[in-house]
């Protein structure tokens, strides 16, 4: 298995960076077939293969996820989509 876990400070409101979120996971979606659903301030999301989370609060999101021996090859190639991703939804100076 291999793990990917990304940080990023934030200057949005709940709502908002939720509304945010909710585009990222629509591209996941897309892009890996993933299905997610929130709980409170949690995105959850899995599909065969691989699983995770971005949970929100005030200051930050925190995205984890958990990719099994079927995209542990891919693991730098994903981790830089999502990490391009964000930067498109949550650019760095936020």
């Amino acid at each position: 298995m291999a793990v990917i876990n990304i940080t990023r400070e934030h200057k949005l409101t709940l709502t908002e960076l939720k509304q945010k979120i909710n585009a990222i996971a629509i591209e996941l979606e897309q892009q890996y077939q993933l299905q997610s659903e929130w709980e409170e301030n949690c995105l959850f999301f899995r599909r065969k293969g691989a699983s995770g989370s971005i949970e929100i609060d005030e200051q930050q999101l925190e995205l984890n996820l958990t990719l099994g021996s079927l995209f542990k090859i891919a693991k730098s190639k994903i981790e830089e989509e999502i990490k391009t991703m964000l930067d498109k939804q949550l650019p760095r100076s936020c």
